[in-house]
């Protein structure tokens, strides 16, 4: 007994409209007197009372049969009051339920930083909870931050979002050095978060290799990758001043050593960063593996950019070509 309008309500049909407009301008009205007035058989009459009933537009008197019209402001309130109630209920419950849990976070936070505190080194598996751990250590950094970032570099996105952090550390006085793999030169994003942190006061080293995901914190924390598997996410919190100290001192030995990410590139060279960091490898006897395991690359693409060097070197072997390179100043 509905009508389906554009906008996808349910609207009263036409005969029940009609029925209502006779019952509101006809006090009184019995279903005779409707189907008489209106044209309509009985059972449509009946039909359209129901349909009007059920939308409280029609109520019937206590004492007799008769059916009197509801103004729709009334029916509208008898109809959906049960249903408001029961909606003011469950906003009530649900805002009740909000503020109780809000004020459960802070004992929550103070309890797990308690947990944390109190082991000095404490496996990590969820990245969730490790993003967590950066997040609250992040914020308290006074004096220095040290990364050293192996494989190759993140993505545009996670960069964007880095160099916002790292810039605001810098303006408040932190010292922040960064370990990258030299094959991260020719990585886009990366160079240009670099030169975006570097105009801020960062600084930034490149490896041939770097063997360690390491994050350091002052003198609070350190955060190593497990790195069991290429794959593995897992990191170690370490909590404990000694060992955070000989990490801090391994990242210095390191750092002395590395070259600036924005060094310019060796004089006629033909060769990417990628490609000296393969070099490197293959002068130090690694296999196709390493190699491409260290860079985080695989096998196919390392062993296509050692065919080229061989080409371009005109060596004969794998060692040879690592020699020649470094004779001719490209490594």
């Amino acid at each position: 007994m509905y009508r389906r309008t554009g906008q996808g309500l349910l609207m009263l049909d036409t005969t029940s409209l009609e029925v209502y407009r006779y019952a509101v301008g006809h006090p009184g009205w019995t279903r005779t007197d409707a189907s008489d007035a209106l044209g309509l058989t009985l059972r449509r009459i009946e039909e359209a009372i129901h349909e009007l009933s059920r939308r409280r537009l029609l109520s019937a008197r206590p004492d007799d049969d008769e059916l009197v019209a509801v103004s729709p402001d009334v029916a509208l309130a008898d109809l959906v009051d049960a249903d408001e109630r029961a909606l003011q209920e469950l906003k009530t419950r649900i805002s009740g339920q909000r503020r109780e849990m809000s004020g459960l976070v802070p004992s929550f936070l103070e309890a797990r930083k308690s947990a944390l505190t109190s082991t000095s080194v404490e496996t990590l598996e969820d990245p969730h909870l490790i993003h967590r751990v950066l997040i609250e250590y992040g914020r308290d950094v006074t004096e220095k931050v040290y990364i050293a970032q192996p494989g190759q570099g993140s993505t545009a996105d996670v960069h964007e979002e880095s160099v916002r952090k790292d810039l605001d550390l810098l303006e408040h006085g932190v010292r922040r050095r960064t370990l990258y793999d030299t094959s991260t030169r020719d990585h886009v994003p990366t160079r240009k978060a670099v030169e975006a942190i570097g105009a801020g006061g960062g600084e930034f080293g490149v490896l041939p290799f770097i063997p360690l995901r390491i994050l350091i914190f002052d003198e609070k924390l350190a955060l190593i990758g497990r790195q069991r598997t290429r794959d593995d996410k897992a990191a170690l919190v370490v909590r404990d001043h000694s060992l955070i100290t000989i990490f801090t001192h391994l990242f210095d030995v390191a750092w002395e050593t590395s070259e600036p990410f924005l060094a310019p590139q060796q004089p006629g060279s033909p060769l990417n960063s990628m490609q000296r960091s393969i070099l490197q490898g293959l002068a130090n006897g690694l296999s196709d593996e390493s190699i491409a395991r260290r860079l985080e690359i695989n096998v196919r693409t390392c062993r296509r950019h050692i065919a080229f060097m061989l080409d371009a070197l005109h060596a004969d072997s794998r060692f040879q070509a690592a020699l020649k390179a470094r004779e001719a100043g490209w490594v």
